[in-house]
């Protein structure tokens, strides 16, 4: 006890020496407690290769499988029930195209009919009254032709005066039988706005005709 007290090791006694001599000498004695140790560990050994190796090659799986190679764990589906899960999905897409085709022609028309409606807006307000005439003149001519000339192009400009006033005619009387299925203070205020584009449509035409002739007269003098 007074050795542990004054902590000194405690290094065995004299059968403890001989042991330790006996396993480091090569004799039978050490092969003996070699062999029985071997023995004992070797299917610890053994086991623990075998799970280790296990282990890796579940890891390494694992690893390969993407989220597409996972193998659900109910695989016991009939040849019906495949067959019409995949006809159900052929189904939901040709739904799907026929949806997002009958879209298509549907904003389509939507651009047709904008199209259409600013063209009509435009010819009511007398918009295509200045390239109506053709300019043809040429320094060449003489002044008879050019009158000529003239001449022919009033009278283009004057046909596309008569058709910007008959379709500002047209969408008057529109707007007006349209009026009609109003009652009260719509109907008289969309009777008001109908006029209102009536006088607004008279205006533009003239503007755009007096410009039209202000333009034929100058190529007229080759300016």
């Amino acid at each position: 006890m007074s050795r542990l007290r004054k902590g000194k090791k405690f290094k065995g006694g004299s059968f403890a020496q001989t042991f330790r001599k006996g396993i480091a000498m090569n004799t039978p004695f050490s092969v003996v407690v070699a062999g029985e140790s071997n023995e004992e560990q070797a299917p610890d050994q053994e086991e623990r290769k075998e799970a280790a190796k296990e282990s890796g090659q579940a890891e390494a799986v694992s690893r390969s499988l993407g989220p597409k190679d996972e193998i659900p764990s109910d695989t016991d589906f009939s040849r019906e029930q495949v067959d019409d899960f995949f006809a159900r999905k052929e189904a939901e897409e040709k739904q799907i195209a026929e949806q997002k085709e009958q879209e298509e022609k549907e904003k389509q028309k939507e651009e047709e009919a904008a199209a259409a409606e600013e063209e009509r807006e435009g010819l009511s307000q007398g918009e295509n009254i200045a390239g109506s005439f053709e300019n043809e003149y040429d320094d060449g001519m003489s002044g008879q032709e050019k009158r000529a000339e003239s001449k022919e192009n009033k009278g283009q400009i004057r046909d596309a005066k008569k058709d910007a006033k008959a379709e500002a005619k047209d969408e008057f009387k529109a707007k007006k039988l349209a009026a009609k299925d109003l009652k009260g203070k719509d109907k008289r205020s969309a009777k008001k706005d109908a006029r209102k584009d009536k006088r607004g449509d008279k205006k533009s035409i003239r503007k755009n005709k007096r410009s039209a002739k202000k333009s034929n007269r100058k190529a007229k003098r080759g300016k």
